[in-house]
């Protein structure tokens, strides 16, 4: 039952992480026309791969999304970095991920229950 725990804990991690970068880039599309907004991205890959690459999961506290500027983006006149090509890519990209999590977590129930079951 461990492995399975871990297991979901991940995909809890991995879909709020998504569920974040989902408003991010929201957010950054409905500022698209605001003088002087930044684009904002939410890290956290890199922090899961540090979490996971610990010996025996050593970490006790799961890595964390965090929001921050997107740097090296073609400023405009009026200050703005949005690309809404980008952003576009950025949901579409992030959408498909949070359909694959979902499904991997529905089958992770799927078979606790059959577990629980006996079937």
């Amino acid at each position: 039952m461990e492995i399975m725990g871990k297991q979901l804990d991940l995909l809890k991690q991995l879909t709020t992480a998504a569920d974040m970068r989902q408003k991010v880039v929201s957010q950054n599309i409905a500022n698209i026309n605001t003088p002087g907004y930044k684009s904002q991205e939410v890290k956290f890959e890199d922090a899961l791969v540090e979490q996971l690459s610990k010996k025996n999961g050593s970490v006790r506290s799961p890595a964390s999304p965090e929001i921050a500027a997107v740097q090296n983006l073609t400023m405009r006149n009026d200050g703005n970095n949005v690309d809404l090509d980008r952003e576009i890519g950025q949901m579409n990209k992030n959408a498909l991920l949070m359909q694959t999590y979902l499904q991997l977590m529905g089958a992770e129930m799927k078979m606790m229950r059959q577990a629980i079951d006996g079937g």
